[in-house]
């Protein structure tokens, strides 16, 4: 079985320890933010070229004419004859697939455009974002990326994109959905997995488990960590399917500090399976869960107290050690010590030995005071024989003469 450390994690920390890869990184988005954001009043009304929106909604405008024009010299072929009916048929649907590609391009690009220059704007762009897919949305925002009919007539972005430490690279997109994303930072974890952490062991009320320890005493605890790994488990794949990609690539990028290749080549090992034989979407995830549940396992504290019934069990074994000590059997409590006492007395007749017999109950064992006598014992004790110790000589001698 893997063994998971303890991870010890500090939100702010994590952002102080940018490594010299995310230093370069924010080098290039600092260059990108001036470009787009720091212009003086007199370059906003003196401007040498369209915004890059307006470059793009100019490129879609132009592949919209494009295609419509390539429709219209398909009806021309077809009213001439040049062109058979199938033929027609099958390049028309052909135009159908090529506006609605169009559309889905332009809608896709406008939208993660927008969600990445507010990311930028704000300064919420998470160093787990893949630095190709982030030069990608740069140059079309730039217009070094273009849309474009190929010769077949299918809809692509095409140009050339820059990495902020690798360089160039051709850039093809046939299909919308490759449109990069933005990568947002995610909160700190912490304010998510604490309350959870708080709560394992604990039944509705808060109150820890009732378990037997290893001397079959009663105790409520929490129990060891390891005894949640299925809660813990379950609750992970939940919130890690709920961070989603973007989530987990922020998790490990903004706070475990991974190196962007990194997390690259770990989502990019699909359908991975970890040492436990927890299967995951890919490796990313895996590890995103080993170092989520070892923060869980740093932050659990196992909380052991006794039972009532144990408390109440202690005490009756405490007082019957103490009662075997005085010589007071507990098992019958009504019993009572008889004390003897014999005294010598002078007579005519020689010397009587005169016995009584004292009633003398237990000792508490709670307790310092001194037993308090009740009026009726004071009675008994009063008719006892030990009273003829106070007679005098002669009255005796008249007594037993």
């Amino acid at each position: 079985m893997n063994k998971i450390n303890p991870i010890q994690y500090n939100p702010k920390e994590a952002a102080l320890k940018n490594s010299p890869e995310q230093q370069i990184i924010r080098a290039a988005r600092n260059v990108e933010y001036d470009r787009k954001y720091r212009t003086s009043a007199e370059d906003k009304l003196n401007q040498e070229d369209p915004t890059p929106s307006g470059v793009f909604k100019s490129q879609s405008q132009g592949v919209a004419r494009e295609i419509v024009s390539y429709a219209s010299d398909l009806v021309d072929d077809k009213k001439k004859g040049n062109i058979s009916n199938a033929k027609f048929a099958a390049r028309m649907a052909q135009v159908e697939i090529m506006v609605g590609n169009l559309g889905k391009f332009t809608s896709t690009v406008e939208a993660n455009l927008a969600a990445y220059n507010d990311a930028l704007k704000n300064g919420t762009l998470s160093y787990g974002m893949d630095q190709h897919d982030e030069a990608v949305l740069q140059a079309i925002d730039k217009g070094e990326v273009t849309l474009a009919l190929d010769k077949e007539g299918r809809v692509k972005m095409e140009g050339k994109g820059k990495h902020p430490f690798k360089g160039n690279f051709d850039v093809n997109i046939y299909d919308f959905v490759n449109i990069p994303t933005p990568v947002r930072k995610i909160k700190p974890i912490n304010t998510l997995v604490d309350p959870i952490v708080k709560t394992l062991g604990l039944d509705e009320n808060g109150v820890p488990n009732v378990k037997v320890d290893k001397n079959g005493k009663a105790v409520y605890d929490t129990g060891d960590y390891g005894e949640h790994r299925r809660e813990i488990l379950e609750f992970s794949q939940e919130a890690l399917k709920g961070a989603g990609p973007e989530g987990i690539r922020s998790y490990l990028g903004d706070h475990l500090n991974m190196p962007s290749d990194q997390i690259k080549a770990l989502a990019e090992n699909l359908n991975y399976t970890d040492e436990e034989g927890t299967e995951w979407e890919n490796q990313a995830v895996a590890e995103a869960y080993k170092h989520l549940n070892g923060y869980m396992k740093g932050k659990y504290q196992r909380k052991i107290k006794p039972h009532p019934n144990t408390l109440a069990l202690e005490a009756s074994n405490t007082a019957s050690d103490i009662a075997s000590e005085k010589g007071i059997d507990l098992a019958s409590p009504d019993a009572i010590q008889q004390a003897q006492q014999t005294e010598v007395v002078e007579t005519p007749q020689g010397e009587v030995a005169e016995t009584a017999t004292e009633e003398i109950l237990p000792p508490s064992i709670f307790s310092n005071k001194e037993e308090v006598v009740e009026d009726d014992q004071a009675e008994v004790i009063e008719k006892s024989p030990l009273t003829m110790k106070n007679n005098s000589a002669k009255d005796l001698i008249k007594k037993y003469s």
